[in-house]
């Protein structure tokens, strides 16, 4: 169901900020967390509704189909 080669470019370009991009997939559904490392640009995080719309075009899934989680969020 998720397009392997833009869950790859979307971990290249988070990566390069500091961020790590961790997906899983469970009935349908897709649980996609981003956590900071030591040196992240917390300046380089853009709105989650915009991060949504770049997963969804990247992993070709519905929009509605992603939950997603910043660093922080329980």
């Amino acid at each position: 169901m998720i397009d392997e080669a833009g869950l790859q470019t979307m971990r290249a370009a988070l990566e390069a900020d500091g961020y790590l991009l961790d997906v899983s997939e469970d009935r349908g559904r897709l649980d996609a967390r981003i956590s900071a490392g030591p040196e992240a640009c917390e300046d380089c995080l853009v709105p989650k509704s915009i991060m949504l719309a770049m997963l969804q075009q990247a992993l070709g899934v519905p929009e509605q189909s992603i939950d997603l989680r910043y660093p922080g969020e329980a």
